[in-house]
């Protein structure tokens, strides 16, 4: 059967009015209220603001300039954040959703499975951070720290059901710089090669399981819970840390550190082990 090359344009002419009114009626500001709440998870303490919503090929929508704060304190703004749902998972009991989103040179991708049919609403998933550039992620602003510098790449998974929230992540920060805002041991700044950390965070407590830091001042390990309820400056810290000091730095701390735990110890040999408690704003250091 020969198709006329008046049936091709009409088919495309149908084709671009349908995509034009598509996508000038797209019903943005209601999608907006919707993704905000759902990404929020309906939790009271956490705010999501989008700035547009557009729709995009392959089905899907593209939300732009994305920030998600916590008891009105920023945690981290998306440049963009694409959604594309499963179109088999439509037709079923579970949605399942593909994101990816785009945040300070590096992207946050992964797949969410939601089920609002089993009456807790539960939503899990996983994905993979790849590329971030940390310095100015406005959630490390508040860590103990001036300024925190490197890149972040690593896996992560999370789950909610009912009031139940949890998220896990095994990370990478490579060629990292930390400035301190408080110095410890003399110390006011330091650079690590890679610093692998496997964290849980459950509703609002945060378990480091296993922090390994790696420099060429010096290696660390750090392990401790951060209680993340009130106020953040106020969030209480019980952390367990040891370092082992290379020569130089280990010249440099020498004096500020008592005699009794340098005894026996040479640069790149023993570790010198302390805890870290109190407050974000005040924290306290004691030696073991």
């Amino acid at each position: 059967m020969k198709i006329s090359k008046k049936s091709i344009f009409y088919t495309i002419y149908i084709i671009a009015i349908t995509g034009f009114f598509l996508y000038y009626l797209f019903p943005s500001d209601t999608l907006k209220t919707y993704l905000a709440y759902r990404l929020s998870q309906g939790n009271p303490d956490v705010t999501v603001t989008i700035d547009r919503v557009s729709p995009v090929l392959p089905p899907g929508i593209s939300l732009y300039k994305v920030g998600i704060a916590h008891q009105n304190k920023a945690l981290v703004d998306l440049e963009k954040l694409k959604l594309m749902p499963g179109i088999l998972s439509l037709f079923s009991d579970k949605t399942t959703v593909n994101f990816k989103g785009y945040l300070n040179a590096g992207t946050i991708s992964g797949r969410a499975e939601l089920d609002d049919n089993s009456g807790a609403q539960e939503v899990k998933g996983n994905g993979r951070i790849s590329g971030i550039q940390v310095q100015g992620i406005p959630a490390l602003q508040r860590l103990p720290a001036d300024n925190i510098a490197g890149v972040l790449n690593g896996d992560f998974t999370f789950a909610k059901v009912g009031p139940e929230r949890s998220l896990a992540g095994k990370l990478t920060l490579s060629k990292s710089r930390i400035e301190l805002k408080k110095a410890v041991f003399n110390v006011k700044s330091l650079e690590f090669r890679d610093i692998d950390a496997d964290l849980i965070l459950k509703n609002d407590t945060l378990t480091i399981k296993q922090t390994k830091a790696k420099g060429n001042q010096l290696n660390a390990d750090l392990a401790g819970t951060i209680a993340l309820t009130g106020q953040s400056g106020k969030y209480t810290m019980n952390l367990s840390v040891s370092i082992t000091p290379h020569h130089l730095l280990l010249a440099k701390i020498e004096k500020n550190i008592p005699m009794e735990f340098l005894r026996n110890k040479k640069a790149g040999e023993g570790a010198i082990s302390f805890k870290i408690d109190g407050t974000l704003d005040n924290p306290g250091f004691s030696l073991n």
